[in-house]
């Protein structure tokens, strides 16, 4: 693996071991003398604890101890904060009630965890769980946040007055206001962006270790983050200095962002370490973790759309409604306002946007984000109503796109809700996606009375911009053989940066590919990092590890110029070799490396290694775009959607890696897919049971549902935000696709006269949809 570029279609080399089952999961992990935990958890949506006994089950075999809340209290230890920080409009602070480890006077959703134990096995564990009993007052309960947010609706929490979280506005109301009362067309629609569970392939699990020698936790992990991990446990949770808590992941089975949260699980097994004197492990399985991990979207939304006569965008509102379940995790309240404002009305060119959103506390299991978080919503709202705006205008769905899209001469363009686009060609994106689909209006199959299936052909023009933390930590250490060990602060679960990475350094070192160890995930190794979320790591790690090695060459020429016997200006770096210019006199880096092991081999006076760190902190975000087509065929006797072509392309920034590039979007239309004709969280209303625990009951798509996918990149309009022009592309997919899918369903039942389902559109849903309009005798095509 020497002769390859950045460019190049590089084959991941950590798929060798997880294809052959040589990876290392947290419940891989097996320590001496480890004893095994168990949650017991509230068969309750909402109730009050009247009584724990743990008396008959801590008296069963093998098991070593049962924790409660009051052991969790009387040992001193913090309760689990948000990280989100923002006001309402009136500037009042988000009602965020920490989030006791473990339930106490009151559990809030059916899956809250109450007691802990820790057994010698697994099974000794689970059966002692079994055998707590606890009293319960089960009280009312309310699942769907705009029925929370009305009068007399059971609270979640007593500070949380009629359950709002948060009310959140942004942009010119009176703008928009002024500019729909001149308006000569408005279209309103309503829509759900439901809930989603995440269901990453490898479920949670946490391994705790303490060392009462130095008095030091080690906490391994399945999470995206490490760094966030150790500084709320040592600061919220145990009181002490972050450097006495080591976080680390190994191999990480997806995180989605449902990974990126403190869980209580991670606590409890550190403080049941350091009582027991022993390592503890818990794993949850994946019933367990459709009840108690993070979900994603939830969100309802009223959108309106304000057009002149010229079809030209005047305005646009969105009024939404969030959840954040019963707890605030990391990011829950900021989701449904701060992430979906930064994307509302996308990169077309409106006169005036406002933006409110109110967050709702519900008896649910928490939110947070999930591939994508609030610009898959806002993406959703503004292609979902453009195609209704076209279809009562009885106008071409992409002419109104091309008229209303920003053109690269407005660029950069300030869409007046704080974020100034800087570089993008969305015309060309748009039309290379038609050329790519051979876009046609007609063919939509058989019309209504007809036999064989309906087709249709829908379109999601986007823009979303990156997330996550502004700073980022990469480190070069290198070794007398010539070897190099790359560390960075930014975590892969499973996106292939053991192999981008080393890619960078190879091409802008000169350096063997196979010379280049890579590390993350290990707070003990790098003493900062910004974990892996909202498409920023290639950016952020990539300009990290490029300031990093510009100052290796600069170092590194010293010595280059001191083996060579030139002087310093003499020396020309590139393509891995120091060159006398004029001549034919030349040095590789690796043997620089090797001699700056030499004392005797560099110039008087050089002390430094050729090793470097940086923390790379961007000016600004960057802003992906793209265009996806989805073609869709529906059997209108069953209800069945077949999404029967896919084609994207997308304008990421350069490319490093095409194939781990097209991975990334090939994994996020299927999750977008998923979520748009067969996923969705279901509760029961009254007693707040959940419905789809299981994959029996949660549907996931299948390699037989997804098509062929045709992706294509742009790469010529590169970010001014980073030092590589990155744009980013892991949640490309998840934007993109939901709407395109939906446009297209509707697009082929159109002629039933059928303008709106909301997602997921399940055959049940949609058989039932042609069978209404049936009777209400709409039997010929509709315009």
């Amino acid at each position: 693996m020497t002769n390859f570029h950045i460019g190049q279609p590089l084959r991941r080399v950590e798929d060798g071991r997880f294809l052959t089952g040589a990876g290392t999961y947290v419940d891989d992990i097996s320590l001496p003398d480890m004893a095994h935990g168990a949650v017991l958890r509230s068969p309750h949506a909402h109730a009050r604890i009247l009584l724990i006994e743990t008396a008959p089950a801590l008296a069963a075999p093998e098991v070593l101890a049962i924790y409660t809340a009051a052991d969790l209290i009387a040992a001193g230890l913090g309760a689990i904060e948000t990280r989100t920080v923002l006001n309402s409009r009136d500037g009042t602070p988000l009602a965020k009630p920490a989030r006791p480890i473990l339930a106490g006077g009151r559990v809030r959703f059916a899956g809250d965890a109450v007691a802990f134990v820790v057994a010698e096995s697994v099974a000794a564990a689970r059966d002692a769980v079994e055998s707590i009993k606890v009293d319960y007052e089960p009280l009312p309960a309310t699942t769907e946040p705009r029925a929370a947010l009305a009068p007399g609706a059971p609270l979640v929490w007593d500070e949380a007055k009629r359950n709002l979280c948060l009310d959140f506005e942004a942009g010119d109301s009176e703008a928009v206001d002024a500019a729909f009362a001149v308006a000569a067309h408005l279209t309103r629609i309503e829509i759900l962006n439901q809930r989603v569970s995440v269901v990453p392939l490898e479920p949670r699990g946490a391994v705790g270790e303490y060392d009462s020698a130095t008095e030091s936790f080690t906490l391994t992990a399945s999470t995206q983050n490490v760094h966030v991990l150790r500084d709320q446990l040592a600061a919220e949770i145990f009181d002490v200095p972050a450097e006495t808590v080591r976080v680390r992941a190994v191999d990480t089975g997806g995180g989605f962002g449902t990974k990126n949260s403190l869980y209580p699980e991670y606590p409890l097994v550190l403080f049941a370490a350091r009582d027991l004197g022993r390592p503890v492990k818990w794993s949850a399985d994946r019933s367990e973790s459709f009840v108690s991990d993070n979900d994603g979207r939830g969100q309802w939304s009223e959108v309106s759309l304000a057009l002149d006569e010229g079809h030209r965008f005047l305005a646009l509102r969105v009024r939404s409604v969030g959840e954040t379940g019963a707890y605030l995790a990391a990011n829950s309240a900021s989701i449904a306002t701060a992430a979906t404002v930064r994307t509302v009305g996308g990169h077309y060119r409106i006169g005036a946007r406002h933006f409110r959103s109110k967050v709702a506390f519900t008896h649910t299991s928490p939110t947070d984000p999930y591939r994508g978080a609030g610009r898959p919503e806002a993406t959703y709202q503004i292609e979902r109503v453009i195609d209704a705006a076209a279809d009562e205008l009885g106008i071409d769905r992409v002419e109104l796109r091309r008229l209303n899209v920003i053109r690269p001469r407005e660029l950069p363009y300030d869409n007046g809700l704080g974020h100034t686009f800087d570089a993008g060609n969305f015309p060309e994106v748009l039309d290379r996606a038609l050329k790519l689909t051979a876009w046609s209006e007609a063919g939509r199959g058989a019309a209504p009375g007809e036999s064989g299936p309906l087709r249709g052909i829908g379109m999601s023009f986007w823009l979303a911009p990156t997330g996550g933390p502004p700073k980022e930590y990469a480190a070069l250490r290198f070794a007398g053989d010539g070897s190099v060990v790359l560390a960075v602060g930014s975590q892969s679960t499973g996106m292939g940066h053991e192999t981008t990475f080393p890619q960078l350094v190879a091409t802008w070192l000169g350096i063997p590919y196979d010379a280049i160890a890579y590390r993350q995930g290990d707070t003990d190794l790098t003493p900062f990092g910004g974990g892996h979320s909202g498409s920023r790591t290639l950016g952020m790690t990539g300009s990290a590890i490029r300031v990093v090695a510009d100052r290796v060459i600069e170092k590194a020429t010293l010595v280059a110029a001191h083996l060579l016997e030139v002087a310093l200006a003499d020396v020309r770096f590139a393509d891995g070799e120091f060159v006398v210019a004029g001549t034919d006199r030349r040095v590789t880096m690796t043997d620089v490396i090797r001699a700056s092991f030499d004392s005797s081999r560099c110039p008087g006076g050089f002390e430094d290694p050729l090793g470097d760190e940086e923390i790379y902190e961007r000016p600004w975000i960057s802003y992906p775009n793209g265009c996806h087509v989805a073609e869709v065929e529906i059997d209108p006797d069953t209800g069945v959607v077949t999404t029967v072509g896919y084609h994207a392309v997308e304008d990421a920034g350069p490319i490093v890696n095409p194939m781990t590039a097209e991975g990334q979007i090939m994994g996020g239309v299927a999750q977008g897919i998923g979520q748009a004709v067969m996923e969705g969280v279901a509760y029961e209303p009254d007693s707040g049971q959940l419905l789809t625990g299981s994959l029996m009951d949660y549907c996931l798509p299948r390699a037989d549902d997804l098509p062929n996918m045709r992706i294509r990149f742009f790469e010529d309009a590169p970010s001014t935000n980073n030092l590589l022009g990155i744009k980013g592309v892991g949640e490309a997919g998840c934007v993109g696709a939901p709407p395109a899918v939906v446009n297209a369903v509707l697009d082929a039942l159109r002629p039933y006269g059928i303008r709106s389902l909301d997602m997921p559109l399940t055959p049940n849903k949609i058989w039932r949809a042609i069978r209404a309009a049936a009777s209400a005798d709409r039997r010929g095509p509709q315009s």
